[in-house]
């Protein structure tokens, strides 16, 4: 079995951006030492942790892991270390993060407002600005949650303000507000397994 830690840093990076704090590993997937500030979700007690970059001389450190499909077929994963990771208070944090880049499917921001929730559906209105606006429908009920510890990434994602959310329902707080969606999908590098996430963040 993997080491949970590991897998961590690989998805939350995958989700979580940078841009005003966050971006989608866009084309810098697996080397997060690039960026200022990281959002990683402790495995132990779930709680999401701002980690921070420091400079660091240390020398580049690689593992190996084999790892199994879910066909039971084997196939090695290459991590390199994070230097330099450090948590508010200023403790070295050892995590170490995927080197391979995932297969971009697709991926889309938009702007705009949820106009409203039915059937487990997210109805956005795009703001098009100086175009005619749009309306987006997300159905939730093509998303799978389940975690599947045979594939090299995590479950789907929804989520708001970096919390995970689990059904359309659950956003119904976000009806009429003005928000930035980033609609993505990625393929695992190794197995080809398909992932994809829903993110909402506040303007």
């Amino acid at each position: 079995m993997r080491k949970k830690r590991i897998i961590t840093i690989t998805v939350v990076v995958l989700f979580v951006l940078v841009c005003s704090f966050f971006i989608m590993r866009f084309d810098v997937v697996g080397r997060i030492n690039n960026a200022i500030n990281k959002l990683v979700v402790d495995d132990e007690d779930k709680e999401v942790k701002l980690l921070h970059l420091v400079s660091s001389e240390d020398p580049e450190e690689l593992m190996y892991e084999t790892e199994v499909d879910k066909n039971e077929n084997e196939y090695v994963v290459e991590y390199r270390k994070v230097k330099g990771l450090v948590d508010a208070e200023g403790n070295e944090v050892e995590m170490w993060e995927d080197t391979a880049d995932p297969i971009k499917i697709y991926d889309n921001v938009y702007l705009g407002t949820i106009t409203k929730i039915e059937d487990n559906k997210i109805y956005f209105m795009v703001d098009m600005k100086d175009a005619k606006d749009y309306e987006i429908i997300f159905d939730i009920d093509t998303f799978d949650f389940k975690e599947d510890y045979s594939s090299h990434y995590w479950s789907d994602f929804l989520v708001f303000d970096y919390e995970h959310f689990y059904s359309a329902g659950e956003l119904e707080f976000l009806v009429g507000k003005y928000l930035r969606v980033q609609d993505a999908m990625r393929g695992d590098y190794y197995t080809g397994d398909r992932y994809k996430g829903l993110i909402f963040y506040s303007q």
